[in-house]
């Protein structure tokens, strides 16, 4: 495995869940399942960190990073200032080009079956939110989006275990697509920030509820 492959395989796991919060990254382990020197999968793990996503603890090494409550409630305030801005950007900026796009992903996302396959739902929203801060062209924008991007992955696999969660998000994501196409700046820089708002909200309380960490 080549090591810009290893350290994409390394993101994945840990965002899709497999390498739940909290887990602890050995590195002996990690070297001898990608049969690989224990040099690049050090500096895999740096680059994580970097992003977010994993967090060193001096003298015990590193361990997949748990959200608290606080940090939620900084991350989708950020998330919604950051977002609120590109979607009132990207309506401004709407090129036929874009809207072609947005018109697919609507199409797609109609389409989608929240209750059989919630993850479908997030991947298309994931497309939707990325091509919302690729279209507002601000590079400053873009880096606060992909930092807060990685961190909000934590949450993602508590959201898909709620379909309501997700089939609210779905609902909002139309109406901001919708916005979109109508290049309603105003329209969908309020959703958007609301939309955010709302999974903030629903993620505390089920986080709440069962009482783990994210």
């Amino acid at each position: 495995m080549r090591k810009e492959e290893l350290f994409e395989d390394l993101k994945q796991r840990i965002i899709s869940g497999e390498l739940p919060p909290g887990q602890w990254l050995v590195e002996r382990d990690l070297s001898e399942q990608y049969r690989i020197s224990r040099t690049p999968i050090r500096e895999k793990l740096r680059r994580l960190a970097n992003l977010g996503l994993v967090e060193l603890e001096p003298s015990r090494g590193y361990r997949v990073k748990e959200l608290g409550v606080e940090e939620i409630v900084e991350i989708f305030n950020a998330r919604e200032a950051v977002e609120g801005e590109c979607t009132r950007l990207a309506c401004l900026g709407a090129t036929p080009e874009f809207l072609s796009q947005v018109k697919v992903l609507k199409a797609r996302l109609e389409r989608v079956d929240i209750q059989r396959e919630p993850e479908r739902g997030v991947v298309v929203g994931k497309e939707m939110h990325d091509l919302i801060v690729q279209t507002a062209k601000n590079r400053y924008l873009e880096e606060f989006y992909q930092k807060l991007s990685n961190l909000a992955a934590l949450t993602r696999n508590m959201s898909k275990k709620s379909s309501q969660i997700e089939m609210i998000s779905k609902d909002f994501h139309l109406r901001i697509l919708d916005a979109l196409l109508e290049k309603n700046a105003e329209e969908g820089e309020r959703l958007m920030r609301e939309h955010l708002r709302f999974t903030c909200k629903a993620l505390l309380n089920t986080f709440l509820r069962v009482g783990v960490s994210l």
